[in-house]
């Protein structure tokens, strides 16, 4: 039997701010592009090593990749994207909580910047700090209450700490957003199956099989949706899905 029972799908349905950051600039000696003196080509050189430091992190030279993006930051301390970019190298080295004081400090230049927030929620959650990862996210929320990736993170805050219906709507309203994020998706899936909802998990696991080539399903969306079957009594479709994602793990 064809993996997923496809016939199911069809039931799934600052004016301000910027002044504050160029007096912080300038009186950091980093000047806006364009600008003259020696603060302008700090800045110049600042955005050079960092554009050096992002492409080398790309291409998986993480020592060089820090190495420039450190330059960067002692070129121009006030420039809130080279300490983005930094605060990623450490935080892939393991130096989490170095990574983090640089993503506040960027977060506190660039001003409102809700994505930065959110990987600031993110770095939080990680390392077990539920109440500042939920605080930076709901001030994501605030600054920018439709950037769908806020109302995740803050859906997997409430999720850890036990509390699943909170982070079921919060999750709803970032696929309301973006409908077709696979990681809330799969978030979702799981939240309904941890609350014996094994219809609505299996509706979901199909939204989020859609949005893969047919036959491309991850092992993990093809597993819970044989838990979702064999939950729903559904045992024929359920040993099809679980031989399925069987067969993907072993070709890993």
């Amino acid at each position: 039997m064809r993996p997923f029972c496809y016939r199911d799908r069809q039931m799934s349905t600052g004016l301000k701010l910027h002044t504050v950051v160029l007096l912080a600039l300038l009186a950091s000696g980093c000047r806006l592009p364009g600008s003259r003196g020696p603060g302008g080509q700090s800045l110049a050189t600042c955005r050079q090593l960092s554009q050096k430091g992002v492409a080398a992190l790309e291409q998986g030279r993480r020592q060089e990749a820090e190495t420039l993006l450190a330059e960067a930051v002692d070129a121009c301390p006030r420039d809130p994207r080279a300490r983005r970019y930094y605060a990623e190298t450490l935080w892939r080295r393991g130096a989490k909580n170095d990574a983090i004081t640089h993503l506040e400090e960027a977060a506190r230049l660039a001003g409102q910047d809700a994505e930065l927030l959110v990987r600031l929620a993110e770095m939080h959650l990680e390392t077990g700090e539920f109440r500042l990862a939920k605080q930076s996210a709901e001030q994501a929320i605030d600054l920018n209450p439709k950037l769908p990736s806020s109302w995740a993170v803050r859906g997997r805050v409430m999720r850890v700490q036990g509390r699943t219906r909170q982070a079921l709507a919060d999750y709803h309203r970032a696929l309301g957003y973006a409908p077709d994020d696979r990681q809330v998706l799969l978030d979702v899936a799981e939240l309904y199956r941890e609350l014996n909802r094994p219809q609505l998990a299996l509706a979901t696991l199909h939204s989020l099989a859609d949005t893969y080539p047919s036959g491309e399903e991850p092992q993990q969306v093809l597993h819970l949706a044989g838990l979702a079957y064999r939950a729903l009594g559904r045992h024929e479709d359920a040993a099809a899905n679980l031989a399925a994602a069987a067969g993907r793990e072993r070709q890993r």
